[in-house]
């Protein structure tokens, strides 16, 4: 570690923040601060070094190398969550903050170093659980409610009825009323029971017409099969 006095103030001022955030991040986050004063003996203050093998003293690294070598360097005050890897293969993301003087010259950075496995652990045990994916093929326009009772189950069907339609069954012609039956007989509604007398009494016919329908509708489907 560089001499106190050869510390530049403003990165002195800098000391506290990494031991509080190394307190705040927790021990998977790396906190480093470096001085670009002296390339070969760069880093000023450290915590949670063994993330990456270091301690005070250690060098720049090479990207910080390359920072300060490119003019384009001018044009940002830092890059950040970028993948890394320690000497040993573990995956780090990784954070550099640029620190400059009044002259905007770098002086030094203010690294995190977030090592990654056992987040990387709990992604993949987590991730299958969350998978997900839009129903297909046969299934693809459905949808699945969790009602209560079924009286929910039958008014969710005659709700998606009367948006299907864009209008009440009682006011729906002969027709009309046949087709919606075929609708509701394709989603399974008549095996509900009490959905017959329900859906008479919302088109406003008998439940013996409404059974006439249904029948009519099923001779259809079968001579088609």
């Amino acid at each position: 570690m560089p001499e106190e006095k050869d510390i530049h103030p403003i990165l002195r001022s800098y000391i506290p923040l990494v031991k509080a955030l190394a307190e705040t991040l927790g021990p998977d986050y790396e906190v480093v601060l470096q001085s670009t004063k002296d390339p070969e003996n760069s880093v000023v203050a450290i915590e949670n070094g063994y993330v990456t093998g270091r301690k005070e003293g250690a060098p720049l690294t090479d990207f910080a190398l390359y920072i300060l070598k490119k003019a384009i360097s001018r044009d940002f005050n830092y890059v950040a969550n970028y993948l890394t890897k320690t000497q040993s293969g573990e995956k780090l993301r990784s954070t550099t903050i640029f620190i400059r003087d009044e002259n905007q010259d770098i002086i030094g950075f203010l690294c995190l170093n977030f090592n990654m496995s056992k987040a990387l652990i709990m992604n993949d045990i987590i991730a299958p659980l969350l998978k997900v994916h839009e129903l297909r093929g046969a299934f693809e326009s459905k949808s699945e409610i969790f009602p209560s009772h079924i009286e929910e189950l039958i008014e969710e069907s005659l709700q998606r009825v009367r948006q299907r339609f864009s209008k009440p069954c009682y006011l729906m012609s002969r027709t009309e009323k046949v087709e919606v039956i075929k609708y509701l007989d394709d989603e399974g509604f008549f095996l509900l029971k009490g959905s017959i007398e329900t859906l008479a009494e919302e088109m406003g016919n008998t439940k013996y017409t409404i059974y006439s329908y249904l029948r009519d509708v099923r001779q259809t489907e079968e001579s088609k099969s």
